[in-house]
């Protein structure tokens, strides 16, 4: 009988279970008074005015199941949960990274360095150095563009959906790329020079020839990423690699066009400070400017727009 309180109590008994319930709390106080506490509970739980709002309330669902699960955060514990939540983020991030962005990256980088191990006159001509400074920026350059959450990316929706930031999400996937890329560049580095390749100075001058043009490309493709998309990303980053590679050989090394791109292809204060200010205004303006404003697409936003 128990059982069938709390269902008469909501008014959802019918037919000869009422009835039977009705005739039994004549007879039972117990059951009279555990009625009651139903009622009261029901009476509790009723909403007092209008239904709330959907989008608020699933958004309101996500940040509570997002804050919860820990105990009142104390002043000691602070930094570690922050490590432990930029860690969480990192892992998920992570697992969106499509396995082919740094497996082309491993293999062309491998390939680079193949070329230069080539024996006599069939290994390219400037060595280590020039074939690291101009395969790691356009890997890095083409992770970049490639895994933009614009367009590309199955996730998008789900990841739109978030209470986290956008931005916050774009920085955690950038620097896992951007990172994956480095730490490959830099055991093609030290493989170059301890095989004592030609043009393997030392592993300072080695990345020297590769950081500040893997940083430049890179923060410029992350920009038009954000402004035009990956295609657009990809292309730019290109056409900016094909004029390095012309400022190399077709054009004539002494005049300045030259001289002024190769500086600019180079490790130094000036090359490093352009490419952080430009990867500044990438994730400034991502999600509010461009043809890609918004996500997944300008034309085909998210449900809710974050």
């Amino acid at each position: 009988m128990k059982d069938l309180l709390p269902a008469y109590a909501a008014g959802s008994l019918a037919g000869p279970e009422r009835d039977r319930v009705g005739a039994h709390l004549v007879e039972c106080a117990s059951c009279r008074a555990e009625l009651a506490g139903w009622r009261a509970i029901g009476d509790a739980a009723a909403p007092a005015g209008p239904p709330p709002d959907p989008a608020r309330t699933v958004r309101a669902a996500l940040t509570r199941s997002a804050l919860e699960g820990s105990p009142a955060p104390s002043r000691d514990g602070r930094l570690v949960r922050r490590l432990r939540h930029l860690g969480s983020l990192l892992v998920a991030e992570a697992r969106l990274v499509r396995p082919a962005v740094p497996l082309a990256s491993a293999l062309v980088l491998a390939l680079g360095v193949a070329l230069v191990l080539l024996p006599g006159d069939a290994a390219p001509d400037g060595g280590a150095d020039l074939v690291l400074a101009l395969v790691t920026p356009m890997v890095a350059a083409a992770g970049i563009a490639g895994t933009y959450r614009s367009r590309r990316d199955p996730a998008a929706e789900l990841v739109a959906a978030t209470p986290f930031s956008g931005r916050l999400l774009l920085l955690v996937r950038m620097v896992l790329v951007f990172g994956a890329d480095l730490v490959l560049a830099l055991a093609a580095s030290a493989t170059l020079t301890a095989l004592g390749a030609a043009g393997a100075t030392g592993m300072h001058e080695l990345v020297n020839s590769w950081l500040g043009p893997m940083a430049l490309l890179s923060s410029l493709s992350l920009l038009m990423a954000v402004w035009f998309g990956p295609d657009a990303a990809l292309g730019a980053a290109a056409g900016v690699w094909a004029v390095r590679v012309l400022a190399g050989g077709v054009l004539v090394p002494d005049e300045w066009p030259s001289r002024l791109i190769l500086e600019a292809w180079s490790t130094n204060a000036p090359v490093l400070t352009v490419s952080a200010a430009v990867a500044v205004a990438a994730f400034a303006t991502a999600g509010r400017t461009g043809s890609f404003r918004g996500e997944p697409r300008a034309d085909r936003r998210a449900t809710h727009r974050m």
